[in-house]
């Protein structure tokens, strides 16, 4: 990805617990990516949600569902994530599981590859 380039960010909001042949929908979709050739994606979770079906997901002790909100993002060349948006669509489809996609231009200021610290010997 260059940073001269006209680059987005993918949102995708899943639910935790979804899955796709038995694995979770948020790794299938992160794997996905990398193996399209995307500059990165990220899988976070969120702390309380509610959407389509306005049901309260928490992560609260007392609370019913603790089914927490994963939202994934992916960044990378409009161009490249138009392309990816089919792969995407196929997957989500896959699962029968809801979500929402949205879609973001962004202006990448820095995007560089760097040295890993390498926990086991503490050296880069």
């Amino acid at each position: 990805m260059k940073t001269s380039e006209k680059n987005g960010v993918l949102k995708i909001y899943v639910g935790e617990s979804d899955k796709i042949r038995g694995r979770l929908l948020y790794e299938t979709i992160i794997f996905a990516a990398r193996d399209a050739g995307l500059a990165g994606a990220t899988a976070y979770k969120g702390v309380m949600s509610f959407g389509a079906s306005h049901s309260i997901n928490t992560m609260k002790i007392f609370a019913l569902s603790s089914d927490l909100p994963i939202i994934i993002e992916i960044i990378d060349n409009i161009e490249k994530l138009d392309d990816f948006q089919g792969r995407l669509n196929t997957l989500l489809e896959q699962s029968k599981r809801g979500a929402l996609v949205t879609f973001q231009e962004l202006s990448v200021i820095r995007y560089e590859k760097g040295e890993k610290y390498r926990k086991e010997t503490g050296k880069k």
